[in-house]
């Protein structure tokens, strides 16, 4: 069975996911239709609690007003009485009384224009020294008519007492002593432009229609106004039966159209509030919102299609020409391919070039490892060649131990000690000992040094007790001492020191190897990083011809076996040089394998 091109399944594939993304976007929209619709009749609802709230806020004040005779015993005992019966000085206290009162709740609120509160004598008592005479007749004949019935409700007066100024509307409400009994009338005046102002602003736009009705007297409204006599008289008797049947929002129909109506009734003035609004109106913006959904994922399912077998073409070509190119491998390397000559996309590009880079360090990976098992052949055959006869070693420094014991020569006893520990360490088998170990060789040879230069210098040890049985690799040490004493100090000094110091730094191990000698200048302490760095870079070969180890070959030898975060490094002192050693650390069974 022929199998089908990448290409052709690529666009396939890219198909289908943009045909499915599509219908499951519209079978989504689908279903949250509903609940996006919920959403705006929300809002229709949450425009007529705003309305409710800012009514209950700018008539709090109000409330106080008509609350003075609870709040308030001396008031309500000056209009229990006819003031006019008192003496001057009495009737002047009480006047100027009631009038800061008023003036005083009045202050609080800017809607209020003037209040005023006539009690069952006739007494009046007001914020405005200056009551006009029809006022004053008028809202006294009014509490003539309020005293006789008990339980009269709260009224409403657009235009005023009077219904001669538009910009006032008036607040009246019977005042009551506990036993529920009238004994006053308060009456209030309002800005009635800026209360509509202040409504105004709370509603929010494109929300329809607001009435706000007292009984059935229309107070405000707010909105277009879109409707006729008859269809507010309609309007207005729903709203009626909505709240006998307890709903907010509802619907009707009217000439062939839907519309939404919500209702409610403001607990402290027992204002209605009709809210209206066509449904083509309330959805509008989600039906907008539908088309171009519809709109979007048409095109989008063009342009996908478009830019798919495109792009298809861009990116398969060139990936088909490198499948070929690095199908024809030979050899144990991988081939680099070369881009001077192909047409590709910066991201085509880019996955060539890693591929490059990748293929690079695997190629250089192989050649380390064969010079790896080069080098350690060559090791081997130089330890081999160390160890012929070492028995014959050992009983001549022995034998030469023994004599400077008999000629009393403690110092020949000493180094050829030593010497000897030296060359057993040098020729064991091992390419791995313990920090510890490697720490007393190089005391062996620096207790050798010390009786070759009569203790003119001294040494000091610092090696974390944790790190003392930590594996490292051998000989590593000795060749930095060593240049120490070629390099390093002038042994016409006495005060010469030497620092040996290891610690564990996260998972790796430092040794610091330190002197106070002559140093080295920055230039060449810069000059010999740059070459300790370079040889991190290529692969080194351990010269077999070389005489001594030296410190780039220690540094060749950690490298080698560590990786190239690791090495040798000359750090910058104040006095002397510092040389540092950064190890990795491997664990017994690792040194085990490779014994």
């Amino acid at each position: 069975m022929k199998k089908r091109s990448f290409r052709s399944t690529f666009v396939s594939v890219i198909l289908v996911i943009t045909v499915a993304i599509s219908i499951v976007n519209l079978a989504v929209y689908g279903i949250n239709i509903k609940k996006i619709r919920q959403v705006e009749v929300l809002k229709m609802k949450t425009a007529g609690e705003r309305i409710d709230d800012m009514i209950t806020i700018s008539l709090n004040n109000i409330k106080g007003l008509k609350q003075i005779c609870c709040t308030d015993n001396y008031a309500r005992n000056i209009l229990l009485k006819n003031n006019e019966k008192n003496d001057i000085g009495t009737k002047f206290e009480n006047q100027n009384y009631m009038d800061n009162a008023l003036k005083h709740i009045a202050s609080m609120d800017t809607l209020i224009l003037r209040a005023t509160i006539v009690n069952k004598y006739g007494n009046i008592y007001c914020t405005d020294t200056s009551i006009p005479e029809e006022y004053v007749k008028t809202i006294r004949n009014m509490t003539k008519e309020w005293m006789l019935f008990e339980g009269k409700e709260d009224e409403y007066y657009y235009g005023g007492l009077q219904g001669d100024n538009a910009n006032i509307l008036t607040f009246l409400y019977p005042l009551h002593t506990y036993g529920n009994t009238p004994i006053a009338l308060l009456a209030v005046d309002i800005n009635y432009k800026t209360f509509q102002s202040i409504l105004e602003n709370a509603f929010y736009e494109d929300s329809g229609e607001c009435f706000i009705l007292t009984g059935e007297q229309e107070l405000f409204h707010i909105g277009e106004d879109l409707y006729q006599k008859e269809e507010k008289g309609y309007i207005f008797d729903k709203s009626q039966k909505m709240m006998k049947e307890n709903l907010i929002v509802d619907t009707f129909q009217s000439k062939g159209k839907n519309f939404y109506i919500s209702s409610r009734q403001n607990m402290l003035s027992g204002w209605k509030i009709i809210q209206v609004i066509p449904e083509e109106r309330l959805f509008e913006e989600v039906d907008q919102k539908i088309k171009w959904n519809s709109i979007f994922l048409l095109g989008a399912l063009i342009l996908v299609v478009s830019f798919s077998i495109y792009y298809t073409k861009k990116i398969i070509e060139p990936l088909e020409e490198f499948c070929k190119k690095i199908s024809h491998t030979k050899g144990d390397q991988l081939q680099i391919i070369n881009l001077e000559h192909m047409k590709l996309t910066r991201e085509i590009a880019n996955v060539i070039e890693n591929y490059n880079e990748m293929a690079n360090k695997m190629n250089e990976y192989l050649v380390r490892e064969i010079i790896y098992d080069k080098n350690q052949r060559k090791i081997q055959s130089k330890m081999l060649r160390y160890q012929i006869n070492p028995h014959f070693l050992y009983n001549t420094l022995n034998l030469i131990a023994s004599m400077g014991e008999l000629s009393d020569f403690p110092e020949i006893v000493e180094i050829t000690k030593n010497l000897s520990c030296i060359m057993q360490y040098n020729v064991k088998g091992s390419r791995f000992v313990s920090l510890k170990t490697e720490v007393e060789m190089v005391k062996a040879y620096l207790e050798i040094q010390r009786i070759r230069f009569h203790d003119c210098f001294s040494v000091e040890y610092e090696i974390e007790r944790q790190i003392e049985q930590v594996r490292i690799v051998k000989f590593i040490l000795q060749p930095i001492v060593e240049n120490i004493f070629e390099h390093g100090f002038t042994m016409d000094e006495n005060d010469n020191k030497i620092w040996i110091k290891a610690f564990k730094c996260e998972n790796d191990i430092v040794i610091l190897v330190k002197d106070n000698g002559c140093g080295i200048d920055s230039e060449k302490r810069e000059e010999l990083n740059r070459i300790l760095c370079e040889r991190t870079r290529r692969i080194s070969y351990i010269d077999e011809e070389e005489k001594s180890i030296g410190i780039n070959n220690v540094n060749t030898r950690i490298k080698n076996y560590y990786g190239e975060k690791y090495g040798v490094k000359v750090n910058k002192a104040d006095k002397g040089t510092e040389i540092q050693l950064l190890l990795g650390i491997e664990n017994l069974e690792e040194e085990n394998k490779d014994k």
